[in-house]
């Protein structure tokens, strides 16, 4: 095979544990899935794009294992023969799953009692439950790296591929790192017109607005507030909870959450113009803002926090803004939201 063709290949092969990683739920479940090889399951497993909660992608390992000894019976009742062969086929494999996330009493429950875990992880897994925040330190460990999962904020074009580590944190600020949002207006899909906006908006709360640079630069603000014509002055909604945030930006800052300080003027509604937050404004979004720079950020006005400037969001005063998404939760998760 020529150079071209292996390069060809190699991408598709790519694109098709892509695409198990993002069907993860339903594909695990397939018999296809039990007949793969060993190195194409670690290869699988390894991957920070598998769209399962650790204590799943455990189940599929141990569904994986057994399919492969010819076993058929719960853990419970295995024969000591039974054990050795599952455990013959999870060796080299369970090392891939990362056990410090799984859930405490799965791990007493489903792990423990198939004799696959050694010793030492088990008792590493038991120190990690006690002390979390001394394993926090160790923020390069990948056992400790939760997975991206693909159902946070679906459909988002803004936080895909390389991004998509970003939908956790939204959810960590958020408070609720397993909500799962829907995609309530994208400004390339429905439009750039603040009617647009608006019309897909307005009475929506909670929401994040996720906006696009044209440097790469993604920011935007969370809002539990919904727009909405209001006889306020100014037209500005108070907020207890809204907040702007920087992911990523051209000045070395790293992802961080500006908290409200003047809540009377957390956001603000315009018809005439995009969403607006703070009475800087802080961050506004303008009406077909894609073609003009009369989107711009005053920060920190009515929102404040660490490397809070003018410029931290999307690298100047004034700004065209690529594309923007606004989220809702799909469900609620949270019963203060």
């Amino acid at each position: 095979m020529g150079i071209g063709g292996k390069g060809a290949c190699s991408s598709f092969i790519e694109r098709c544990f892509a695409f198990i990683g993002e069907n993860a739920v339903d594909t695990v479940k397939t018999t296809a899935f039990c007949n793969l090889p060993k190195d194409a399951l670690v290869k699988l497993i390894s991957s920070d794009y598998l769209g399962l909660e650790e204590e799943d992608v455990w189940r599929a390992v141990l569904n994986w294992a057994k399919y492969q000894a010819g076993v058929t019976q719960p853990t419970q009742h295995w024969t000591e023969e039974e054990r050795v062969r599952v455990c013959q086929h999870l060796s080299g494999v369970i090392n891939h799953v990362r056990l410090l996330l799984i859930d405490s009493q799965v791990f007493a429950e489903e792990v423990e009692p198939t004799g696959a875990v050694p010793i030492e992880l088990s008792l590493e897994r038991y120190r990690y439950a006690a002390l979390p925040s001394k394993y926090a330190e160790i923020c390069s460990d990948k056992r400790l790296q939760p997975r991206v999962s693909p159902f946070l904020f679906p459909g988002s074009q803004i936080l895909s591929r390389d991004k998509m580590g970003y939908q956790r944190l939204l959810n960590q600020w958020y408070g609720a790192p397993k909500q799962s949002w829907r995609l309530v207006y994208r400004a390339s899909s429905h439009g750039y017109s603040a009617a647009s906006f608006h019309r897909h908006c307005d009475g929506v709360s909670p929401t994040y607005v996720i906006a696009l640079g044209t440097r790469g630069e993604i920011c935007g603000g969370f809002s539990d507030a919904p727009w909405g014509k209001t006889n306020a002055k100014g037209h500005y909604i108070s907020s207890e909870k809204a907040f702007l945030f920087t992911l990523t930006n051209n000045q070395d800052v790293p992802p961080t959450k500006y908290e409200i300080v003047k809540k009377p003027f957390a956001i603000c509604y315009h018809p005439d113009i995009g969403p607006i937050f703070g009475a800087g404004a802080d961050l506004l979004i303008s009406s077909n803002c894609n073609v003009n720079m009369e989107s711009y950020s005053n920060l920190p006005h009515s929102y404040d926090g660490e490397h809070a400037s003018n410029t931290v969001l999307m690298g100047d005063y004034h700004f065209s803004v690529v594309d923007y998404e606004v989220f809702t939760p799909s469900h609620s998760s949270k019963s203060n939201h």
